[in-house]
């Protein structure tokens, strides 16, 4: 984006207004979007537009006078979701919430990066203070001058350009973000996207050169492919290129997955502890588990084996019941003749005894 003062004759590219995204909209219909489920990026079709669009909103909603993204007001953030809200079908949830924000945040710092670029150009002329930049205010500019010119960013940006010469090597993205390179990369059965180093190579590799955007790039992915082939060659175990790839450029930091843009971020040491300790502790749960069942089913097999050995019992005990009892019945069926004429005769000598 061209930045011109207002006083300026020449024309430059203008205030981006967002027209793309209304020509695209039918009868007010708001244009879906496709998140990236891990990189927390706007992807697909509509992905420019909503980066647009997101341009268009924050300068209408987000003062410039601000040092950082989190000073903007909450009032002032909400009207731009709800500004997102009515052009694209977001959903309404904190995860999505937090993408759209992390977006406006870079458009946010790239438009004041732009205006320090202007300022550093045109900090010369007199009439820089007070002839603020097409589509800044007045208060806005004077402000971000002061900033600009204050000890605190002064040491900000000598760090940020130290830290930018040591980079060995550069990019060829674009505009485009590596999350939104990968989608459209991607396997269009599987939907499997590049790998780690396929992702790096799109964004050292420049297709319109037709080669390496610097020797050093060239140079580790020489060293890639050097390591693969040696390996193949001595009859070793292969390696996969991502796996040259770590051993050429060294260790992952822990802030984010290189190669990869923001978004992907590799397991960490203290995560791989836990997951070892985790899985240690599941497996012997699952052993415990596994030991309670058995002893569980040993239990079974003896409740069974006592509760059959019972109804045995019972069942002896009841056929000794109808047995007594049948010799009882024959005993005394038996005997009742021999019973009645004793009783008989017992009758007759009381009598008897009586006269």
């Amino acid at each position: 984006m061209q930045l011109d003062l207002v006083t300026s004759s020449k024309k430059g590219r203008g205030i981006t207004k967002g027209i793309s995204v209304e020509k695209k909209r039918k009868k007010m219909e708001k244009l879906e979007v496709t998140i990236h489920p891990r990189r927390r990026r706007v992807v697909g079709d509509n992905a420019k537009d909503f980066k647009t669009e997101a341009c268009v909103v924050f300068k209408q909603h987000a003062p410039l006078q601000y040092t950082r993204w989190k000073d903007i007001l909450i009032d002032s953030k909400k009207k731009m979701w709800l500004a997102m809200k009515q052009k694209f079908n977001l959903q309404d949830s904190f995860k999505v919430q937090k993408i759209v924000f992390e977006q406006l945040n870079r458009q946010y710092r790239s438009y004041r990066h732009k205006l320090h670029v202007f300022y550093l150009s045109n900090k010369d002329k007199e009439e820089i203070l007070h002839k603020p930049p097409n589509g800044v205010s007045k208060e806005d500019w004077e402000k971000l001058i002061h900033y600009f010119e204050s000890d605190g960013f002064q040491k900000i940006s000598d760090r940020n350009k130290e830290n930018r010469k040591k980079l060995k090597m550069a990019q060829t993205c674009g505009t485009k973000s590596i999350a939104h390179y990968c989608y459209e990369d991607r396997d269009p059965e599987t939907e499997q996207e590049p790998t780690q180093t396929a992702t790096w190579r799109k964004t050292q590799y420049s297709n319109k050169k037709n080669g390496w955007v610097d020797q050093t790039s060239q140079e580790v992915y020489d060293d890639i492919t050097r390591l693969q082939s040696q390996a193949s060659e001595a009859g070793q175990e292969s390696i996969t290129e991502d796996e040259a790839f770590i051993k050429v450029l060294g260790p992952e930091k822990s802030s984010r997955l290189r190669g990869c843009g923001d978004g992907l971020k590799p397991p960490c040491k203290r995560g791989e502890r836990i997951n070892d300790e985790l899985i240690k502790e599941n497996e012997e749960l699952r052993k415990q588990a596994e030991e309670d069942r058995e002893c569980l089913e040993s239990l079974k097999k003896d409740n069974k084996e006592m509760y059959e050995r019972l109804q045995t019992l019972e069942s002896q005990v009841n056929n000794q019941e109808v047995q007594v009892h049948s010799q009882v019945q024959a005993i005394i069926k038996s005997q009742l003749p021999t019973i009645i004429q004793n009783l008989s005769i017992f009758g007759q000598i009381h009598q008897l005894a009586n006269v």
